[in-house]
C-alpha cells in the first residue's frame, strides 16, 4: 500500500472516529442539560465531554484539520472552566456547548465530503469567550480552611480536586481522609474495588499515594471523600482490613483491627489474576472492529451473485433430470442443497453485521428536539421506546432526513407555546415520542405529538383552492389527510425557516417510497398527530414470489405477500368505480397489474384468476396476475436515474435462468391504488 493510500485510509478513521465522539458528546450534553436549571451536575459528565473534545481536538490536529482542531480547543477551554467551577452551569451555556457540537459535526462532515464552501468559526468562538468572561463571584474566605488539611496535601492537589473539594464543602457534605494499606502485588485492583465502592455513596475528590507505615513491601493511599452519609453509616459498607476513616474537621473514627496480609495473588471482581505478570498486557480490550459500509456492500453483492449462481445450479439440475440423466442430476440437486444451506448462514451473518439499533437514528433526533424547540420558544419533551429495534445501517442512513423533517413538522406546526397549552388546560411542556418494533420482516417507527393535531377542515379548504377536489365534502376526513403528501401543498400561509417552504412531505414520503415503505398520517384534533412509517429490515437479498402478468415476470417481496388466491369471477364486486371482492368479512380492493402497467395484450379475466394478497402496515391490496411461477432468493439491484420516476417499481433482478426481471414496490403500488380512488 502507497504512503498516499495508507494516508487516506488514516483519514477515514479519523472521520469515522469524530463521528463516534460527536454522537457520545450529544449524549452527554443532553444529560448535562437536564442539570442545567438546577446547576447540579455530576463531575463526572463533565469529565466525559471535557476528554472528548479533546481527543478530538488532538486527532484533529494531528490530521491537519486545523479548524475542527481551533474549535475544539476552545470548546475544550469552556469545559475546563465548567470543571473547575469558573463557569457557572445554565441553559445559555448549555447552548452555547450544543451550539458548538453542531458546527464541529458540520466541519468533520465538510472534511468528509469537501463542498468548497467556508465556514466562520467567529460567531461560535464569540460566544464561548463571552461565557469564559462571565466567571462566578470569587470566595472571599475558603471553606476548605476548616478542614486543617496539611501542607502537603493541599500542595499536592490539582486545581481541579481542590475545586470538587469545595464543592462538597459547599453542599454540606461530611469529608472524610480515608487512609489505606495495600499490598504492591494486587494494590491497582483492590484501589479499583473501594473506589468503586466509595462512588456509590459520594465523591473520590483524591487519591494521594504514600509510603507504608504497617506492611513490608506495600503502599498507603490517602483518598479525599465527600458524603452525606455519617462515619457510623459509612464505615460498615467500606470494611475492609487497613484501612481508617477520619472526618476532616471531627474525631477520627475507631481504627479497625488489622489482620494477617492477604496471600500475594488476589483476584478483583472480574476473577482475573491481579499478580504484576497479568496487571500488564499488550492485549485490546475491546473485540469490536470498525468496518466500511463499502467492504459490506461488496461483500453483500458477491453473496448475492453466489445466491444467483445457486439458481442456476437448481435450474440446471432439474433439468437433467426431465432430460434423463437422473442419477448425476440429483447429485448435483443434493449439492445445491448444500450450497443453500451455507448460502442461507452467510447471508444471516453479513445481515447481522449491518444491522444497527434504531436508536442510533433516535439520538440524532434528541439534538434536533433540544435545537427547534428552543428556538421555537417552546418546551418539548422527547420520549424513546424500542431503541434497541435493529434495521440495515443504509435503511437508518436513508431514512434519517425524512424523520429530521417529521420531527421539525412536529415541533413547528403540532405542538403549541406554553401558554397555549396552559390555556387549553394541558401541560405546559410538550411531548413528542418515537418509538419503533419489528413487525413480521419490516420495522415500524411512529412518532406521536401531543399537539394541536391538523386543522382537516383548512386542508379541504386549500385542496378546494388548488383544485385538488370539486367540493368539500367530496373526500373523508381521513382521504383529504393524504393530500399533505402532495407536491407544495400547505396549509401555511407564511414560510416557516423550521419545516420548510411547503415542499417538504411529498419529498419525505417519495424517500420512504425509494426504500420501498410507507408512511400512513393519523390525525386527532386536539390531541395531536401520529405519523407511521413501515420499513423492510433489509434491502439487500430478499425472497421474491415470481409472478406472471400480460406475458411479463415480475418479483415480488415476500414479506409483502400475505397470502395468494384463486377468485371466482362472479364474487367482483364494484364500489365506487373500483372492483372489490369480499375476504373473510373484510373489502379487499384489487388491483390489476396488467392495467396498473397498462400493458398490452393483457386478456379479459377468465372464470377463475390468481388474487395475491399484500400488505404493508394496514393497508391491504389483491393484485390480479395472470400465473404464480414460485419462489426464489433474489438481489435488488438499482435500475439507475433514468428509471426512477417509473411508479411501482424498485429495481431489477436476475433470474437462475438468466432473465433480468423488475422488482415491484408494493408500498407505492398500494400508495398509487390509495390514491387513485379518493
Amino acid at each position: 500500500m502507497s504512503v498516499d493510500e495508507n494516508i487516506g485510509k488514516a483519514v477515514k478513521d479519523f472521520l469515522a472516529e469524530a463521528e463516534e465522539i460527536l454522537d457520545q458528546l450529544s449524549l452527554d450534553l443532553m444529560a448535562l442539560s437536564d442539570c442545567a436549571d438546577s446547576g447540579d451536575f455530576h463531575p463526572d459528565l463533565v469529565n466525559s465531554v471535557f476528554r472528548a473534545a479533546h481527543s478530538l481536538k488532538g486527532l484533529a490536529g494531528m490530521f491537519g484539520f486545523s479548524e475542527i482542531a481551533e474549535l475544539g480547543h476552545h470548546l475544550e477551554n469552556l469545559l475546563d472552566g465548567l470543571r473547575l467551577g469558573r463557569v457557572a452551569l445554565n441553559q445559555a451555556v448549555v447552548s452555547v456547548l450544543f451550539e458548538s457540537i453542531e458546527l464541529l459535526g458540520v466541519l468533520v462532515k465538510e472534511a468528509a465530503e469537501p463542498s468548497g464552501q467556508a465556514i466562520d468559526l467567529t460567531g461560535a468562538v464569540r460566544r464561548i469567550n463571552a461565557c469564559l468572561a462571565k466567571q462566578p463571584d470569587a470566595v472571599q474566605l475558603s471553606p476548605l480552611a476548616a478542614l486543617k488539611l496539611p501542607e502537603l496535601v493541599l500542595n499536592s492537589m490539582t486545581e481541579y480536586e481542590e475545586h470538587r473539594l469545595l464543592e462538597n464543602v459547599k453542599k454540606g457534605r461530611c469529608i472524610y481522609s480515608i487512609r489505606v494499606s495495600l499490598l504492591l502485588t494486587s494494590f491497582d485492583s483492590e484501589l479499583m474495588d473501594l473506589t468503586d465502592q466509595l462512588k456509590q455513596v459520594g465523591e473520590v475528590v483524591s487519591t494521594l499515594p504514600s509510603a507504608s507505615e504497617s506492611q513490608d513491601a506495600g503502599i498507603d493511599f490517602e483518598i479525599l471523600f465527600g458524603s452525606e452519609l455519617g462515619v457510623a453509616e459509612l464505615a460498615p459498607l467500606i470494611d475492609r482490613d487497613h484501612l481508617t476513616i477520619t472526618r476532616l474537621g471531627g474525631e477520627p473514627a475507631p481504627r479497625m483491627a488489622a489482620a494477617e496480609p492477604e496471600p500475594e495473588l488476589d483476584l478483583d471482581l472480574r476473577g482475573a489474576p491481579t499478580s504484576s505478570d497479568a496487571s500488564v498486557s499488550a492485549k485490546s480490550m475491546s473485540r469490536t472492529v470498525r468496518v466500511d459500509i463499502g467492504k459490506l456492500d461488496l461483500l453483500m453483492n458477491i453473496v448475492g451473485e453466489l445466491v444467483l449462481s445457486h439458481s442456476m445450479i437448481s435450474e440446471v439440475a432439474a433439468r437433467m433430470r426431465r432430460q434423463g440423466l437422473v442419477a448425476p442430476g440429483q447429485e448435483l440437486a443434493k449439492a445445491a442443497k448444500g450450497l443453500e444451506k451455507k448460502l442461507s448462514e452467510l447471508q444471516k451473518g453479513v445481515m447481522e453485521i449491518r444491522m444497527i439499533p434504531v436508536g442510533q437514528l433516535f439520538e440524532k433526533m434528541s439534538r434536533i428536539v433540544r435545537k427547534i424547540s428552543r428556538e421555537q420558544g417552546k418546551k418539548v419533551e422527547l420520549k424513546l421506546y424500542g431503541a434497541d429495534t435493529e434495521l440495515d445501517k443504509l435503511i437508518i442512513e436513508d431514512i434519517a432526513d425524512p424523520m429530521m423533517h417529521i420531527v421539525r413538522n412536529s415541533i413547528d406546526h403540532g405542538v403549541e407555546t406554553p401558554q397555549q397549552r396552559v390555556a387549553l388546560g394541558k401541560d405546559e411542556k410538550g411531548t413528542i415520542t418515537l418509538s419503533s418494533f419489528q413487525k413480521g420482516n419490516h420495522v415500524v417507527i411512529q412518532m406521536e405529538d401531543d399537539g394541536s393535531g391538523i386543522d382537516v377542515a383548512r386542508v379541504k379548504e386549500k385542496a378546494l383552492k388548488l383544485g385538488v377536489i370539486d367540493a368539500l365534502d367530496q373526500v373523508s376526513d381521513r382521504e383529504a389527510l393524504d393530500f399533505i403528501f402532495r407536491p407544495g401543498f400547505s396549509t401555511n400561509e407564511t414560510v416557516s425557516e423550521i419545516s420548510g417552504r411547503g415542499v417538504g412531505m411529498d419529498v419525505v414520503r417519495t424517500n420512504i417510497a425509494a426504500l420501498s415503505g410507507m408512511i400512513d398520517l393519523e390525525s386527532f384534533p386536539g390531541q395531536g398527530t401520529r405519523i407511521t412509517i413501515t420499513l423492510p429490515i433489509t434491502l439487500a437479498i430478499i425472497k421474491a414470489l415470481i409472478i406472471c402478468t400480460a406475458g411479463r415476470t415480475y418479483a415480488l417481496p415476500i414479506t409483502s405477500v400475505l397470502e395468494s388466491i384463486i377468485v371466482e369471477q362472479r364474487e367482483i364486486k364494484t364500489v365506487e368505480r373500483k372492483e372489490v371482492i369480499q375476504l373473510r368479512e373484510a373489502t379487499l380492493p384489487l388491483l390489476r397489474l396488467s392495467e396498473f402497467f397498462q400493458l398490452k395484450g393483457g386478456a379479459g379475466l377468465p372464470e377463475s384468476f390468481y388474487v395475491v394478497v399484500v400488505g404493508v402496515a394496514e393497508k391491504r391490496l389483491g393484485l390480479v396476475v395472470d400465473d404464480l411461477i414460485g419462489q426464489q432468493d433474489i438481489v435488488i439491484k438499482s435500475i439507475g436515474e433514468t428509471f426512477a420516476g417509473f411508479k411501482g417499481i424498485s429495481g431489477a433482478a436476475d433470474l437462475g435462468d438468466q432473465r433480468t426481471i423488475l422488482v415491484l414496490d408494493v408500498g407505492s403500488i398500494i400508495g398509487e391504488a390509495t390514491r387513485g380512488s379518493n
